[in-house]
């Protein structure tokens, strides 16, 4: 038989892809509709993706210990229908208020529970001393989904509207990711006899390690580190890129091209360029941290999202504006993988869902708050002082990783080197 991890991976690319794309990349695209339509100001919707992040960190708590007692499949299963449900629910919605209601509730936990926590873990499961470029190339979805979806949704908006648009999503969950869970998803590789990463191994034993007490990783340093530096990582991301399009905006990037007999929007390729730089980061710093000491590719990550950042405030033409942004998309892109690459190494997979849960309730609260400035910022008529802040908040992510300490004998990799 042949080894099915890299099934696991392939399904994982296809659940980022769907649960990031349809939340996060495609929702700036409908900021001018859901203005006119609701009478919402760009800070309630900013506000929208905010609460998300906040729900999601409280119930990532819950699902990350069920994650690693239960079965990834199912959680993968309920997450799906939680999640359809919440775009059903937004393709009918009236007011700004239930916009925000059912961001703060189905989406905040069907999403993590049906993409990103959830096929992080199932990944772990399937691979230990390849488990860096599995990660990098599970979490190419997330990019994908920003190279690809902005540039197909943008005019698929234009012909049917938002609110069908929304419908669609719905039913790509309905009728083809949950078929995909159901029939395809292999929990650990033990279920079919197989190893992790498909290395024969005779004395290889399967890990009956309980999940460590919550409260005990606390107790490290290197959780404190790893958690504030993506913490303030995710801070400055989340506020430059949901509002990358609106820069593009006011700098005059608002030409219209004939891609391939579509429309294409100056502002919405380089909204595609940045998640493409997302693409080549995940695999290169998937690469990276499978060969290395964890806080050398974090410090580089870090570094690459702040020039890509202090680049948007400065430039004056098309060209250096799309460099930059491809740049930033460079350095957020290996975000999600180093991340989860480092809490693996430094805990084990046995311990992946439930670190990842606790650490969520620090990391992912912070990030809202870096949207809702840059938001309040645009409405005020300051927003480039707002992206400079996000820009220093990632060199002092840079100098918090440099902290990160991993020791070698948490590096299969390395080990067997």
């Amino acid at each position: 038989m042949s080894f099915k991890g890299w099934n696991m991976v392939s399904i994982a690319v296809l659940m980022e892809f769907s649960v990031i794309g349809f939340t996060f990349y495609c929702y700036p695209l409908m900021f001018d509709s859901l203005e006119k339509e609701l009478g919402a100001t760009q800070a309630q919707l900013s506000g929208a993706l905010s609460l998300f992040f906040i729900c999601s960190a409280a119930a990532s708590i819950f699902l990350g210990r069920l994650l690693d007692k239960y079965s990834v499949k199912n959680i993968m299963l309920i997450g799906g229908v939680i999640f359809s449900c919440g775009l059903i629910s937004i393709a009918y919605v009236q007011s700004v208020f239930y916009l925000l209601l059912i961001y703060a509730t189905f989406i905040a936990i069907g999403g993590p529970a049906l993409g990103n926590l959830s096929v992080t873990k199932l990944v772990a499961n399937w691979f230990e001393t390849k488990a860096g470029v599995a990660l990098g190339i599970a979490a190419i979805g997330i990019s994908f989904s920003g190279v690809i979806l902005p540039i197909l949704v943008d005019p698929l908006i234009s012909a049917i509207g938002w609110r069908n648009v929304y419908l669609v999503f719905a039913a790509i969950v309905l009728l083809l990711l949950l078929p995909i869970i159901y029939f395809l998803v292999i929990n650990t590789p033990e279920e079919i006899n197989q190893n992790k990463d498909n290395e024969i191994n005779l004395n290889q034993t399967v890990s009956k390690e309980d999940p460590m007490p919550m409260r005990d990783f606390l107790k490290f340093g290197k959780f404190w580190f790893i958690s504030l530096a993506f913490a303030l990582q995710f801070f400055s991301m989340g506020g430059v890129l949901l509002h990358l399009i609106p820069h593009a905006s006011i700098l005059g990037f608002e030409a219209v091209w004939d891609f391939f007999g579509f429309p294409l929007k100056q502002t919405v390729f380089a909204y595609s360029l940045a998640a493409f730089g997302g693409v080549v980061g995940k695999i290169f710093f998937g690469y990276l941290i499978d060969r290395m000491q964890a806080n050398r590719p974090v410090m580089f990550m870090m570094l690459m999202q702040a020039i890509g950042i202090f680049g948007l405030t400065m430039v004056e033409t098309f060209d250096l504006f799309l460099i930059s942004c491809f740049v930033f998309g460079l350095g957020f892109g290996g975000a999600m993988v180093l991340m989860s690459a480092c809490f693996l190494k430094a805990f084990g997979s046995h311990n992946l869902g439930s670190v990842r849960g606790i650490s969520a309730v620090i990391i992912v609260p912070v990030q809202p708050l870096g949207i809702l400035i840059v938001g309040q910022a645009f409405d005020a008529g300051y927003y480039i002082q707002s992206f400079l802040l996000m820009g220093f908040a990632s060199i002092l992510a840079l100098l918090i990783s440099s902290q990160i300490s991993i020791q070698q004998k948490d590096y299969p990799s390395l080990q067997q080197q």
